[in-house]
């Protein structure tokens, strides 16, 4: 037994140097996961340790006893751990691919079962990776197009293909350009979940151009600020700076793939993890977290005493006037629309989910509106704000999920109604003009 004891001394002491020299020499980063995985393992090798030097001494059946008793509970907090993980843990996203450019995208030509406690529902990414029915690359004669790039909010998380504003937007403009004579209408979904403007403008340079569109809708999420810092933060650039791709490259770490499983198959553990995280105030900027783990930082610039984010906001609009000044190369229009999250709309709403992502009490400021006008007068962008039309809104539906931050359908109707007006009102006189 006391062979046995010194052997699994030995392989804790390895695993723990071994992780440690890869997290502080080659990963460069030591966050509060990675401290609770060298203290766990630097106290299996004194536990191990402690036991062998006692095998040898009168203690010997008490060592065998303790023994017995670590194997017996750390085998049933694994079982325990992966058994609530594959009950409990349902997939946040829809199957995505990595992509050596635009990081993730869709799988084109499958179906999902999207659940949550707040949702179930049928997803469809079409033969050209986009959420809908199928289409054509090539646009059908005397047809427009409009195409709108975003994150899940444009994409639709929670509800049903033919629900998205974007079918919305389509069904409202479609029999007012007939009737004028203008032709007839598309409504392209290029929403992918987690999707901040570099990842859109990539997505339009590289896949979506071709599709020629008539008109560019990039709809802004609040948490696109603090994703594109991220994103920006692992983006490959050329000599002069200018970015390239946006590899999915975080797999490739040894810490990153231990908790990327751990997320996605260890409910207990997973959970720890976020409790010591959240008691020892972790904000590393890594893509990881701000694309999987929504929380408070990704709103935070709406809320009052946030920290300076002109940096972030200077990077954001490069991006997006990245996207402006495509559109024009391909002659086609574009537009920013930004919308709130439900903690702007007042504290009764979003009810419990706000209290899990923010702390009661908490208001908010319109910095970020400011903001985004300012930059998008300065950069000649038309811009749709959807604040008003939410705020107006007077109807008996929730347009928030409870817990989940989506809109629900009643979500998806306001945004497409209120920003099928605002397209009407602006482009649809030119459209029909030129039949």
């Amino acid at each position: 037994m006391r062979k046995l004891l010194l052997l699994l001394a030995l392989a804790a002491g390895a695993a723990f140097a071994g992780f440690v020299y890869r997290q502080a020499v080659v990963e460069g980063a030591f966050g509060p996961a990675a401290m609770f995985g060298s203290a766990v393992l630097g106290l299996l090798v004194l536990v191990f340790a402690l036991m062998a030097y006692l095998a040898g001494t009168r203690h010997r059946v008490l060592v065998g006893n303790l023994l017995l008793a670590t194997v017996t509970t750390m085998v049933t907090y694994v079982v325990l751990d992966v058994v609530l993980g594959w009950i409990l843990i349902v997939p946040l996203s829809p199957p995505l691919v990595p992509d050596p450019v635009r990081h993730h995208a869709l799988v084109p030509n499958s179906h999902a079962e999207l659940r949550q406690p707040d949702f179930d529902y049928i997803q469809r990414v079409n033969n050209l990776g986009l959420r809908g029915r199928d289409t054509t690359v090539e646009k059908p004669a005397g047809t427009k197009r409009v195409l709108m790039l975003g994150d899940s909010f444009t994409m639709g998380k929670g509800v049903q293909d033919n629900e998205t504003f974007a079918i919305v937007v389509e069904q409202r403009l479609r029999p007012m350009l007939a009737e004028c004579g203008g032709g007839s209408l598309e409504v392209l979904n290029g929403g992918v979940d987690s999707y901040a403007p570099i990842l859109s403008y990539l997505q339009l340079a590289r896949d979506l151009a071709r599709l020629s569109p008539d008109l560019i809708v990039l709809n802004f999420d609040h948490s696109d600020l603090i994703q594109e810092a991220a994103y920006r933060h692992q983006a490959v650039r050329d000599p002069t700076g200018e970015i390239l791709a946006v590899p999915q490259v975080w797999h490739d770490s040894y810490y990153e793939r231990i908790l990327s499983w751990t997320s996605r198959h260890l409910f207990l553990t997973r959970a720890l993890l976020v409790y010591i995280n959240r008691a020892m105030d972790h904000r590393e900027l890594t893509v990881r977290r701000v694309v999987n783990e929504a929380g408070r930082d990704h709103f935070a610039h709406t809320l009052e005493g946030d920290v300076d984010r002109t940096a972030q906001w200077r990077d954001v609009f490069d991006s997006i006037g990245r996207i402006q000044r495509l559109a024009g190369s391909i002659h086609a229009q574009f537009l920013l629309t930004t919308y709130p999250w439900a903690h702007q709309l007042g504290e009764t709403g979003w009810v419990p989910g706000r209290y899990v992502y923010m702390k009661k009490g908490e208001r908010t400021t319109d910095v970020t509106e400011r903001t985004i006008r300012e930059h998008s007068a300065a950069l000649g962008i038309d811009l749709f704000e959807a604040l008003p039309v939410f705020k107006a809104y007077r109807g008996s539906e929730p347009l928030y999920f409870n817990l989940d931050p989506h809109w629900t359908v009643a979500g998806q109707r306001v945004m497409g109604e209120g920003l099928g007006r605002f397209i009407a009102d602006r482009y649809l006189a030119t459209w029909c003009a030129a039949k």
